[in-house]
């Protein structure tokens, strides 16, 4: 039921399927919903990569897990936001992007804080380990530098490759550090 939930959403963002006097273009699907993109974006991944497979594992949802997917959730919103620098020149006004909304300044000003409060999230779990500390803590300064590297006319490979490499950073700095 929870992965149907997931693919219904999924599926909804990019088939239109709504009345065009709800959308401010023609493409009548949620992506299409000012300001809601990265928002959903981040709220499916969050959903699928903690909740569903603790669900798979029949594991006792708790206050921990609660936070993993706040911290999940954020995690994802910061890393949108050098693709929604770069993909400043080709969205439309109408899609409201947090950097068309707040400028790219303030947009890496937030990611930085977005990182600080995913980091300080990590302390208040049962769970929390040193090395569970310093691994979130290099994964933040790695990602912060690439947010706030992030511009307009970036390179090619920035975003595309580089960006969105960042969950393999992460593994391969959790396999040196174990």
């Amino acid at each position: 039921m929870y992965i149907l939930g997931f693919g219904v959403v999924t599926f909804l963002y990019a088939i239109p399927f709504l009345p065009k006097h709800i959308f401010v273009d023609s493409k009548q699907n949620l992506r299409s919903i000012s300001g809601l993109k990265i928002y959903l974006i981040a709220l499916i991944w969050s959903g699928v990569t903690v909740v569903l497979p603790l669900i798979e594992a029949d594991y006792t949802l708790n206050a921990d897990v609660v936070l993993s997917v706040i911290q999940r959730f954020i995690f994802i919103v910061v890393l949108m936001l050098p693709f929604e620098i770069r993909d400043l020149r080709y969205d439309s006004l109408k899609l409201s992007t947090v950097p068309q909304k707040i400028g790219v300044k303030t947009t890496k000003l937030m990611g930085v804080f977005l990182l600080f409060v995913f980091f300080l999230i990590e302390f208040f779990k049962d769970e929390a380990t040193h090395l569970k500390l310093l691994t979130l803590a290099l994964v933040c300064f790695l990602t912060g530098g690439f947010v706030v590297g992030s511009k307009i006319y970036q390179g090619k490979y920035y975003s595309a490759f580089w960006v969105e490499a960042i969950p393999v950073y992460w593994l391969i700095i959790l396999l040196i550090l174990c």
